[in-house]
């Protein structure tokens, strides 16, 4: 039997551990469970006066008894995550935490109960360690008083958001895994901006139960992690299926985002490599041209926009100099989006739905850039040409209701990463995985 991890190294060993690692001693009995969640308690407190990626830490003793239920339940669920931390962005509810989706507008009581995904999460006995900063209530601009999560990547740089902590404590090494939430590129644009995997699954494939939205129609929880493994141990928890599947032989080219003339030279050219290093690994490269692509911003910005000013409209009359002013703008947008355009922007939804169905009968997954370029000082204001172009290429997906994964491939500028995203039709999220997977073992 393998010698027990002793105290004072204990910390050092876990730093250098991966999460499988972790896993493996934890049911070895080399390490306890208290032991791993105390180092990586220490691992946050460490690195958060940099980063500004936590909101609250969750009450060890209570993780830790949830999670000690779970492993007696037998039988729940897809997956385990025994002991694994896990980080969770503050617009999903945990019981007993408040959720205060960055905000000082409206902050409600601790939650009574868990999200869906928390739910699943604890019954795959996770350590849910803290509640994670975000753009305040998802919508794309920073509260001044959470403010901004740095990039570990690059420290005078955003992590990007609105799943901005999530990102950064995943970039940072703290966590393996992360939940966020993703309504125009929320998960994907950190994700990319940081240098990590992060997933925005098939719609409705992920519960909302007790995520607060912004926009019912876009919104989707997903999962920022450190590699394409983890980000399927963590899906099948979330969704509660198994998700196997062989990589397909062809994958599409979207030609307009690749030589999109706003991309930077360096996302560009790692771009091209990503495509050319999927040629070299055996797939057959297509390029496709989709011209509903062209009605994606209009439609994407009435929906988002109308939607968020729905569910905030009753806040916003009685409080609105208390949201960031970023979010006051974008609300009040969306308070001039009329019947008439929120109903044409729906049709174009169902009309670029259709187009990437089509498109998936000729190609299983698509490859193009996450993000046109690195990551910014600060996340682009909604209105502004840095902002309007940031989710040009994860919007599409988000309005198709399609999965979609971003994935480091090289860096863009300095030690600034790029991200490569691949999409493949509804409810083949195992199929996106499994071309991910491939992915990531040739990438450079």
């Amino acid at each position: 039997m393998a010698e027990k991890i002793t105290e004072d190294i204990a910390d050092e060993v876990l730093r250098g551990a991966t999460a499988y690692q972790q896993l493996h001693w934890l049911a070895a009995g080399r390490i306890d469970s208290d032991r791993l969640v105390a180092s990586h308690r220490a691992a946050i407190e460490r690195e958060n006066p940099r980063l500004n990626a936590y909101v609250a830490l969750n009450d060890g003793a209570a993780a830790a008894a949830a999670a000690s239920a779970a492993r007696r339940t037998e039988g729940r669920g897809i997956g385990r995550l025994d002991g694994l931390p896990v980080a969770v962005k503050d617009n999903i509810d945990v019981a007993g935490v408040v959720t205060t989706n960055a905000s000082t507008v409206a902050v409600p009581p601790p939650a009574a109960r868990d999200a869906a995904v928390v739910t699943r999460l604890r019954e795959a006995a996770a350590d849910l360690l803290c509640k994670t900063n975000l753009l305040e209530y998802a919508a794309g601009s920073v509260n001044p008083a959470y403010g901004m999560t740095y990039n570990p990547r690059d420290r005078s740089r955003t992590s990007g958001g609105s799943s901005s902590g999530s990102a950064a404590l995943v970039a940072a090494g703290v966590v393996d895994y992360a939940l966020g939430t993703d309504t125009g590129g929320s998960i994907r644009i950190p994700a990319a901006y940081c240098g990590i995997v992060g997933l925005k699954p098939s719609y409705g494939l992920v519960p909302l139960d007790g995520v607060f939205p912004l926009s019912t129609t876009l919104d989707h929880v997903g999962t920022l992690t450190t590699t394409v493994a983890q980000t399927r141990r963590l899906l099948e928890v979330l969704a509660g299926v198994s998700l196997d599947a062989a990589p397909p032989k062809r994958v599409g080219a979207l030609r307009r985002q690749l030589d999109d003339p706003d991309l930077t030279t360096g996302v560009r050219d790692r771009a091209h490599e990503a495509i050319e290093a999927l040629a070299a690994a055996g797939f057959e490269i297509v390029d496709v041209d989709l011209p509903e692509l062209e009605l994606v911003d209009a439609a994407l910005g009435a929906i988002a926009l109308r939607e968020a000013w729905e569910v905030h409209r009753e806040r916003f009359e009685r409080e609105a100099d208390g949201y960031g002013p970023g979010t006051r703008a974008l609300l009040e947008h969306g308070a001039q989006v009329s019947d008439d355009d929120y109903r044409a922007a729906l049709a174009d939804k169902e009309r670029i739905t259709a187009a990437f169905a089509k498109v998936f009968t000729e190609v299983p997954v698509l490859a193009g850039p996450t993000v046109a370029y690195p990551a910014p000082a600060e996340d682009p204001p909604f209105g502004t040409p840095e902002g309007d172009v940031e989710g040009r290429f994860t919007g599409p997906y988000n309005i198709a209701g399609v999965p979609a994964i971003s994935l480091p491939c090289g860096l863009a500028a300095g030690s600034l990463p790029a991200g490569l995203q691949l999409a493949a039709a509804a409810g083949n999220d195992a199929v996106l995985l499994a071309v991910a997977e491939a992915y990531e073992r040739i990438a450079p």
